[in-house]
């Protein structure tokens, strides 16, 4: 959950990027930006920076995809089969599974036709990454939260868990030792 946190922050750095790039350019950039334009360099900046920001979103999935199934694999071999626990790493998976092969590859098909307008800007285009990039945050939201109750239940259960073993450990332990056979 850290990670996606961690995530989102790297996307929102790539947003910007392009404009600290063009606020405080180098020698080098300057002349860059003479000969070919401030609109056309502003405009491949803002390219790069959403396939950048494409690209991890695609490595990342590939990441979480295995991170759920290692998750997966550990909460049934280490939680006793509970089945609550189960739902929700196969519900946070399922939401990964749909980013990774609906959502991503629609995202950056629609996103680098949307890269360069005007033209696009007209067409829906832009309207549809933007769509795109909403239904991203949103399933990355749902996990999140998903994610946070899995946590929650783990923890409780672990703690419950102490307690019942605490109680077992007290009912041998009689003040009189009167289970000691003499």
């Amino acid at each position: 959950m850290g990670c996606s946190v961690f995530m989102a922050f790297v996307v929102l750095q790539n947003l910007h990027a392009p404009e600290l790039v063009m606020n405080s350019p180098v020698g080098p950039v300057v002349n860059i930006i003479k000969t070919l334009g401030q609109d056309q360099v502003t405009l491949l900046l803002h390219h790069q920076a959403a396939e950048q920001t494409r690209s991890v979103y695609y490595l990342w999935e590939q990441g979480q995809i295995m991170l759920g199934l290692v998750l997966g694999g550990c909460l049934y071999f280490a939680t006793q089969k509970r089945l609550l626990s189960l739902v929700l790493c196969g519900i946070m998976l399922a939401l990964v599974l749909f980013q990774f092969w609906a959502i991503t590859p629609e995202l950056s098909y629609r996103g680098r036709e949307a890269d360069f307008p005007p033209g696009n800007a007209t067409s829906g285009t832009m309207v549809r990454a933007l769509l795109l990039y909403q239904m991203m945050m949103v399933t990355e939201g749902l996990k999140l939260v998903v994610g946070g109750v899995l946590a929650s239940y783990l923890f409780v259960l672990r703690t419950s868990r102490k307690r019942s073993s605490r109680r077992e450990v007290d009912l041998v332990d009689h003040p009189d030792h009167s289970h000691i056979d003499r």
